[in-house]
């Protein structure tokens, strides 16, 4: 079976004067684990968000499976399996645990499908550490399990291709341990990660491939030990002058 991949080719995003992508190029294998890394405003939440369809490209084409999904609503990118967390520990704050959750089972790749990895929002809860709290309200959590609710309603949406952004930010350091467990297991389950995060620990235990942007473009990819040993690299993201 041929992996599902991602592929970004010249991809650019202007907000005014302002250049946020400058042509990246990058290709993600959606089965194994790619943390993409780089100084603050280097513009890896705008590859998210152009990706998964929040924002339109100025130039480029990003393609899914061979398909162009370049121009197609963010509803769609998701059902075709390409489903992302926020950096701000998002929920519909009103509203249940579950029925927080049940919105993915809703709006994901297996709608009327039989198919699927999780019978009911319960299973995704017990799968993320949240089993027994369906009916708590979503507003009163805590920060830590407001990030496991994140993850549980992206996870009911059935993706191939799971876009983390900066999941860690935030946590405990008992939870960041818990959390790098749980993405560990994800590539066990077919699902494929992009991980954004400026926990380099974490970063370094889970992911086994690196692409870094620094100004909005790509400067460096490879193994983790290899991208970390990368002049450029450490000259601009790791703070050592060269």
């Amino acid at each position: 079976m041929v992996a599902a991949r991602l592929e970004i080719t010249g991809l650019r995003k202007k907000f005014g004067g302002v250049v946020a992508l400058a042509g990246v190029d990058v290709s993600i294998d959606g089965s194994g684990i790619t943390g993409i890394i780089g100084p603050n405003g280097s513009g890896k939440t705008t590859l998210f968000n152009v990706v998964t369809g929040a924002h339109k490209p100025t130039a480029g084409r990003v393609t899914w499976n061979g398909q162009d999904i370049t121009a197609l609503p963010a509803y769609r990118i998701a059902r075709l399996g390409l489903v992302r967390t926020f950096q701000q520990a998002m929920s519909y704050p009103g509203l249940s645990v579950r029925d927080n959750v049940s919105i993915g089972f809703e709006h994901g790749r297996s709608i009327g499908s039989t198919d699927r990895r999780w019978r009911s929002p319960d299973e995704v809860l017990a799968f993320v550490g949240l089993d027994g709290l369906g009916e708590e309200v979503a507003g009163s959590m805590s920060f830590g399990n407001l990030r496991r609710l994140g993850i549980a309603v992206a996870l009911a949406a059935d993706p191939v291709l799971l876009l983390l952004d900066e999941p860690a930010a935030g946590l405990s350091d008992s939870e960041a341990g818990d959390l790098r467990e749980l993405i560990l297991r994800f590539p066990k389950m077919g699902i494929g990660v992009c991980l954004i995060d400026h926990d380099m620990a974490l970063m370094g235990a889970v992911c086994d491939h690196f692409i870094v942007l620094n100004f909005g473009t790509k400067i460096a990819e490879g193994a983790p030990a290899e991208v970390l040993q990368n002049a450029k690299v450490l000259e601009v993201y790791l703070g050592v002058d060269l």
